[in-house]
């Protein structure tokens, strides 16, 4: 693909830019396990840690809409004063534990963490990795206020504008495990060692998915867990709900159609949408298949003149 001088600066400039706007904003994270490593996958926690690695542009540029989510809740929040990018910091081992809440609400009684989040999809209920997350971050927080402590995961379609929020309390279960996670992390980091893989939604845009152990073995561990389990869930879920809306849609559609051809009417008008039938057409095409059994010499001198090689995407299909 051809690129032009500004295409060629922006490559270069853009991952500059936002590599500094990380250090000034989170510091260096190599040095530190924060809340958004211990929720996910903790081999790539540790390998963005210690291996040099690049992000393609268009990688970099969807990681922008996080910051862009960010911007939108603190619109949301407009008037309440909300504290920006609070840093808790804990040691563990000799290692610092550091947590950077979105927004903190803070008033003489209480603190309320929200955290946001950016989706391509709506989500029913927040994701395991998330309030594994918030939890890490309420345990933080513990350690340096008396204070009653609950938070808030706001989840933002930025494609279509859905967005939801979820109220959360400390768990206790999802505290320990975010704990011991960090845990692991911090001692595979001591000891130069690389921790466990686990299966994630962002597997597929992982830049160390070639050296993985799970990616390598992929044909003979075809089951889903975690997030990927709930969203595997969903989309069964939604597969029989999507046969059963085909099954109604087909049959009004009948009803209705019957009833514009006895009418004679190809137009009718349903609040504020319109439904339109279209005249019956005849086509004309040609028969392959006949040509092939009828004059078989004549098709393959044919096929190989007039051949064209496609190739169909990959999809899914469920059982």
């Amino acid at each position: 693909m051809n690129t032009n001088r500004f295409d060629n600066f922006v490559a270069k400039n853009l991952p500059q830019a936002l590599k500094r706007d990380t250090v000034q904003s989170l510091g260096d994270r190599s040095t530190y396990i924060g809340s958004s490593d211990i929720g996910g996958c903790l081999r790539k926690a540790y390998l963005d840690k210690t291996t040099n690695y690049e992000h393609d542009l268009a990688t970099l540029i969807r990681f922008q809409r996080g910051h862009v989510a960010e911007g939108i809740i603190e619109k949301m929040l407009d008037g309440l004063n909300p504290i920006l990018q609070k840093e808790v910091k804990v040691t563990i081992d000799g290692f610092d534990l550091k947590a950077h809440i979105d927004f903190c609400l803070e008033n003489k009684d209480e603190i309320v963490i929200i955290e946001a989040k950016s989706v391509n999809t709506a989500v029913d209920k927040p994701y395991d990795s998330w309030i594994m997350q918030v939890n890490f971050q309420l345990a933080m927080l513990a350690t340096q206020t008396q204070k009653k402590l609950r938070a808030y995961i706001v989840a933002i379609n930025l494609n279509t504008g859905w967005f939801k929020s979820f109220e959360l309390n400390s768990n206790k279960v999802f505290k320990e495990m975010a704990l011991e996670n960090a845990q692991v992390l911090a001692n595979a980091l001591l000891n130069k060692e690389e921790p466990a893989p686990s299966k994630q939604p962002y597997c597929s845009t992982c830049p160390h998915k070639k050296s993985c152990p799970l990616m390598t073995r992929r044909t003979e561990d075809n089951e889903l867990s975690g997030d990927l389990l709930e969203i595997g869930k969903k989309l069964i879920e939604l597969n029989v709900k999507k046969k059963e809306l085909e099954k109604e849609f087909e049959e009004k559609k009948t009803l209705i159609e019957e009833y514009m051809q006895t009418c004679g009417v190809n137009k009718i008008q349903v609040d504020d949408s319109l439904i339109s039938l279209s005249n019956s057409v005849t086509s004309v095409s040609f028969d392959t298949k006949a040509l092939k059994e009828n004059e078989p010499e004549l098709y393959a001198n044919l096929f190989e003149k007039y051949q064209k090689t496609s190739q169909r995407k990959g999809y899914l299909t469920i059982k």
